[in-house]
């Protein structure tokens, strides 16, 4: 239990401020009718705007979404970026360079299709995303030319296997 005396403030004591009333501020009859028309003018015209700008507007989402083709090209070339970045030798000058290119290219492919619903339940999507994850947490740990060990990259090369696969597949 605390003591009273730890509880004693340190800086002083404010006093509280009174207000007072302005008795210009109070509306009249007179401005009352004025600022109600002024209001329902510009809430009708805002409503207008709204309403014609929904109809404009595509009311599918599908519409924003990406063309499976367009999935398919994409995936594979990221697949194709993926072996060939995790199959570099270690001493080769572009390594670094190629990693940042796949890291790039990952997260772009990432941030376009995770939002996608309808790839989410995708075999291909799943194995890949799962080997993007893998490539992309090793060379944050371990910097870009950090070779892959083998077992790792023996498990993410049969992800992307298994993804290109699927996609042929239509998966």
């Amino acid at each position: 239990m605390a003591s009273p005396t730890l509880i004693t403030p340190t800086s002083p004591t404010l006093k509280p401020k009174t207000i007072t009333a302005i008795a210009s501020a109070t509306l009249t009859p007179s401005t009352a009718s004025t600022t109600t028309p002024r209001r329902r003018e510009f809430l009708s015209m805002t409503t207008s705007i709204v309403s014609t700008s929904l109809f404009l507007l595509p009311l599918t989402p599908a519409a924003l979404a990406a063309s499976d083709e367009e999935y398919v090209k994409e995936t594979e070339e990221v697949i194709n970026k993926v072996r060939t970045t995790i199959t570099l030798d270690k001493n080769d000058p572009h390594v670094a360079e190629a990693v940042a290119e796949l890291r790039d290219t990952s997260n772009s492919w990432v941030a376009k299709y995770r939002r996608e619903k309808n790839l989410l339940g995708r075999a291909s999507f799943r194995d890949m995303y799962s080997a993007l994850n893998a490539v992309s947490g090793h060379y944050i740990s371990f910097g870009p030319t950090a070779p892959i060990p083998a077992k790792r990259k023996a498990r993410i090369l049969e992800e992307v296997t298994t993804a290109e696969k699927a996609l042929q597949r239509g998966r």
